[in-house]
């Protein structure tokens, strides 16, 4: 198993495989703690005293380990639990008789003190010293299932995420292709009317290429870099399209002059936008325009984006794939931390996404 991070070191003490060692120490020096007390008046002559500490001190051991390493994986981790309780209540209980044996054949000749009867029964005794066992034996046993909760609980973050991480990829393979499809109709338009405007929009183009190979693969760019990629394909529109208009504003609140050169954000989170702001503006009777906004203060990053309408305007279904695209990919990247609004009025459409930094 690899090491896994964590921030809490106690944590990381519990469960990586690199503290086993110590965690091992750790449990010899409690046993060691509870069973052994040098103070403790001998019961038996001479090293015969240590040998019956020892013996002890192995006996718990052994049966902590045998429910570390068989028990719990063998019967609790297979979800037996009933067989679970009644073979460690077992094991401890013959285990225990089998010790009482031991000690009466090899020590009581060797006894110095009064041996003294704590219990009425040998049934007495040996549910005393069940009840006393299975609660250090269950030390152990929340040891192996916290172990088992974090790893189990690593690998479903790291499912998730690597889900998530997929289900972006296809997100942004879905949205690309759409914008690029749109360009290439853009670029088949114009060969055909002007054929000038079409050489001209084919350079464009490779920028934009460019821009989705290199820069849209990264896990984030520049806001500057953004923007101008948004500039450039306003621009590209004012040429393919007769009384198109557009602007970009920037409004800076953070404080730092240089903000847009050290911003950085996921690539390709307005380009949805500012493409469908362009579709849907189209009016072949009247001018159409597109204006952009970004504000910038020390928390936040504000897009908004407002088209004018014609007059009629029909939108298919398909016309909604991106957004719904871009909105799923926005709680992905950013779960409800990020605002987004749409006010759709009889001449203008305006999108308002706010974006924590």
């Amino acid at each position: 198993m690899k090491d896994i991070c964590y921030n809490n070191w106690f944590i990381q003490f519990l469960i990586e495989p690199k503290y086993r060692i110590f965690r091992h120490l750790l449990i010899f020096a409690y046993i060691m703690a509870t069973f052994y007390d040098s103070r403790e008046p001998k019961e038996y002559f001479g090293e015969y005293h240590y040998y019956h500490k020892l013996m002890w001190i192995a006996y718990v051991l052994i049966i902590v380990y045998v429910n570390m390493y068989l028990l719990v994986p063998k019967l609790l981790f297979r979800e037996k639990y009933f067989t679970y309780l009644f073979s460690l209540v077992v094991m401890i209980g013959l285990s225990y008789l089998a010790l009482k044996a031991v000690r009466e054949h090899y020590f009581e000749a060797y006894r110095i003190t009064k041996e003294v009867k704590r219990f009425s029964s040998l049934f007495r005794e040996l549910l005393s010293v069940t009840n006393l066992l299975t609660l250090i034996v269950f030390a152990s046993t929340s040891i192996k299932l916290f172990q088992r909760w974090s790893v189990d609980n690593i690998r479903i973050n790291e499912l998730e995420k690597n889900s998530l991480q997929m289900e972006l990829k296809e997100l942004k393979n879905q949205i690309n292709p759409h914008f690029l499809f749109n360009m290439l109709n853009n670029v088949n338009v114009l060969v055909k009317r002007d054929p000038e405007k079409a050489s001209l929009v084919i350079l464009k183009l490779s920028d934009f290429l460019r821009y989705q190979l290199y820069d849209n693969n990264q896990h984030a760019v520049l806001l500057a870099a953004e923007i101008q990629f948004l500039k450039d394909f306003m621009d590209l529109e004012t040429i393919r399209r007769d009384g198109f208009e557009h602007e970009i504003n920037m409004v800076n609140e953070s404080g730092s002059k240089d903000i847009l050169s050290r911003l950085i954000l996921p690539p390709n989170l307005f380009t949805t936008f500012i493409e469908n702001a362009i579709k849907h503006s189209f009016d072949a009777e009247h001018p159409s325009k597109v204006t952009v906004e970004f504000k910038i203060d020390a928390k936040e990053v504000v897009f908004r984006c407002i088209n004018t309408k014609p007059e009629e305007m029909l939108v298919s279904e398909k016309s909604g794939l991106g957004l719904v695209n871009i909105k799923r990919r926005l709680e992905l990247l950013y779960g409800n931390s990020f605002q987004l609004g749409i006010v759709d009025s009889d001449t203008l459409y305006t999108i308002h996404l706010t974006l924590p930094l």
